[in-house]
């Protein structure tokens, strides 16, 4: 599978983070005109200072091991599965910033093996876009429940936001529609990220 087929599937399946949403709209710059619109993955975010970026949202993979019944990419369901590798996503930013699509990116991913190899897959990507291309752009990306704290420290100190999916609202629900999460798995990043960043 080319890189422009996994962009397809890897795009669209980002859309339902519910953090930010694709912008839907294609359009070539016109004669003496400025900027480019275009449908695969750019959304929106906004600044401190109130202004608008266009981000590029993607996940680096839709293969799933978790079976979330709520989830579009739960492992049971029949969608297209692709994978990028982190060079391939730092590839593709770039070329897109270049071309003034994107001011950064939006980076998240279903669980790949475990949850740490799949921080360790977010980690390596933006680790190549701010040593190797000397991106200084903004970066977003997912925490993944269940990982260690030593790779939620690795990936703050390269990113300018992190967040982390709620899930749902109670530990029964998520028994029920996620089997395979814990309540815990999830709310301990979230408050480890709340008191090791948010008090400083």
């Amino acid at each position: 599978m080319d890189v422009l087929d996994k962009l397809k599937i890897l795009a669209d399946s980002a859309k339902y983070d519910a953090s930010c949403s694709s912008s839907g709209s294609q359009r070539k710059n016109k004669n003496n005109g400025i900027g480019n619109g275009h449908i695969s993955g750019i959304c929106h975010s906004w600044g401190a200072d109130g202004r608008c970026i266009s981000l590029f949202k993607i996940l680096l993979s839709n293969s799933c091991l978790y079976d979330c019944k709520y989830c579009i990419n739960r492992c049971t369901n029949s969608v297209k599965r692709a994978t990028f590798t982190p060079k391939e996503v730092a590839d593709l930013t770039i070329h897109f910033y270049k071309r003034n699509y994107i001011e950064g990116l939006f980076l998240s991913s279903a669980v790949i093996k475990s949850p740490d190899y799949t921080m360790e897959q977010l980690i390596q990507t933006v680790s190549i876009l701010r040593n190797e291309y000397h991106f200084n752009g903004y970066l977003h990306c997912k925490t993944i429940p269940g990982c260690s704290k030593e790779l939620i420290d690795q990936l703050a100190k390269l990113v300018d936001r992190l967040s982390i999916n709620i899930e749902l609202p109670s530990a029964s629900s998520l028994k029920l529609l996620a089997p395979q999460k814990e309540k815990n798995a999830i709310l301990e990043p979230m408050s480890y990220i709340s008191k090791r960043y948010l008090s400083k």
